[in-house]
């Protein structure tokens, strides 16, 4: 089965145009059939002001998927269930854990779910939580990963990210998951982070799916620490998949989405910012 309609809307990311709010955080609004799922809820509040600016009720929202744990996609998770009681929240086990980046020369620092939105999952009653750990779909056409294997040896989680202050204890983050939504065109991929990998996390849409048609790629790819080496991956696969369009958001980094654009051409690479459309 087919969606129609699809419509995603970026409403959170670090780029914006001057009508809307931009913050180091990531958030989409996707309008599937008669259905609204929220996809992660930013940093600092500017989910909730440019959702009002564009014209979206955050109350609608019956679903909520939840990338990964970290803050810039958790942050305002308490406000979100403020205005909403219904909204079922699919993410992956272990998103709730305490997390640290330490980048050399520079002291750790806690990037992991804030306490106020750990506190706002654990007061819900455990009916709306749905901590998954094998893809499933939300509705027909519409998938969630859970967990994605990790098979290149290529591709990182893309920082030095552990699970104790004293960087000890390599934090993997197997929480990290992706959508996927199944159109006449191809699948359109809609990623928080990606610290799974691109190439592994649509391989692995494409075999659990049984679609290899990729029409599109949307969101954090977390190529802002890539070498060259999963660059040039990167940027083979992407050749490979010959999609419509490519997306790149939040933490791909400003250089890398260059390269992309010199290497991939600004006919299918669309650099994302807070208010973008995509039509299914």
């Amino acid at each position: 089965m087919s969606l129609s309609p699809l419509k995603i809307t970026l409403l959170v990311d670090n780029n914006a145009p001057e009508e809307l709010e931009k913050e180091h955080g990531f958030s989409a609004w996707i309008e599937a059939g008669d259905r609204r799922i929220l996809f992660d809820t930013g940093q600092l509040g500017a989910l909730q002001i440019n959702a009002e600016r564009l014209g979206i009720n955050l109350g609608d929202a019956d679903t909520l998927v939840l990338s990964h744990g970290h803050y810039d996609h958790t942050g305002t998770l308490p406000e979100v269930l403020d205005v909403n009681n219904k909204a079922r929240i699919y993410m992956a086990n272990n998103l709730n854990i305490d997390r640290w980046s330490n980048k050399p020369g520079t002291d750790p620092r806690s990037i992991g779910i804030p306490e106020r939105s750990r506190q706002a999952l654990l007061a819900l009653p455990p009916e709306r939580i749905h901590e998954i750990q094998t893809p499933l779909y939300v509705m027909p056409g519409v998938g969630v990963t859970g967990p994605v294997p990790r098979n290149s040896s290529v591709e990182d989680t893309g920082g030095p990210f552990y699970l104790d202050n004293a960087s000890k204890d390599h934090d993997l983050i197997e929480d990290d998951q992706s959508m996927w939504f199944e159109t006449d065109d191809g699948i359109i991929i809609l990623l928080g982070c990606c610290h799974a990998g691109l190439v592994n996390t649509v391989d692995y849409i494409r075999r659990v799916s049984g679609k290899n048609k990729i029409r599109g790629i949307i969101g954090g790819m977390h190529l802002v620490n890539a070498d060259d080496n999963r660059l040039n991956y990167t940027f083979d696969a992407m050749k490979e998949w010959q999609p419509e369009f490519l997306v790149p958001c939040h933490c791909t980094g400003e250089e890398q989405t260059v390269c992309m654009l010199d290497v991939i051409g600004d006919k299918i690479v669309k650099p994302g910012q807070a208010g973008m459309v995509i039509q299914g």
